[in-house]
């Protein structure tokens, strides 16, 4: 454990140029993402969903900030056409703690809004943009000067209105693999 410990406070104080982040200050990312269910899902399949995201990143050297939109199925009956998904834009700020030549260890956070898309559209309640927040982290793989791997996870959670008229706060977990581009 100690030498653990030691290991990534020696990497964390490397120079912010090792930082496996994209080298070019703007760069774009897409992401795939496979969502989990925090909590059970009264009448609805509790299985693993998938997702996607998309992303717009300024980078400062170990800091970096992205803007983007996510959206995943959070919702599906085992019977029916009934899917309900979760789109989301948000600003991620994302810090790099640790870094080799290679390969980086972030924190990010995420806030922004959140709505509830149901297909059919008239299976759920009118829907309005409700607050939406998240966290979690991952590695960076460079690959090229313009050109890097990020394998997250997060947590995240937004409200919506249930056709009851009542406000829910589900919280999903997600792991995605992304691409990044330098510009």
């Amino acid at each position: 454990m100690i030498r653990q410990l030691i290991a990534v406070l020696a990497l964390a104080g490397m120079p912010a140029a090792l930082a496996a982040q994209s080298q070019q200050r703007l760069s774009i990312q897409g992401s795939g993402a496979m969502v989990f269910p925090t909590a059970s899902e009264s009448g609805f399949e509790n299985d693993t969903r998938l997702g996607w995201e998309a992303q717009l990143r300024y980078t400062f050297s170990r800091f970096s900030l992205g803007a983007g939109y996510q959206q995943a199925t959070v919702y599906k009956f085992a019977t029916g056409d009934f899917t309900g998904a979760i789109s989301t834009l948000f600003v991620e700020p994302r810090y790099v703690f640790a870094a080799a030549q290679r390969t980086a260890f972030y924190a990010a956070g995420r806030i922004g809004a959140g709505l509830l898309q149901c297909d059919p559209e008239q299976a759920c309640a009118e829907q309005a943009w409700e607050p939406a927040y998240g966290g979690g982290g991952g590695l960076l793989f460079l690959l090229g000067t313009r050109v890097s791997i990020d394998l997250g996870a997060q947590f995240f959670a937004t409200r919506y209105t249930l056709a009851s008229g009542e406000k829910a706060s589900p919280g999903y977990f997600m792991a995605r693999l992304g691409l990044s581009i330098g510009l």
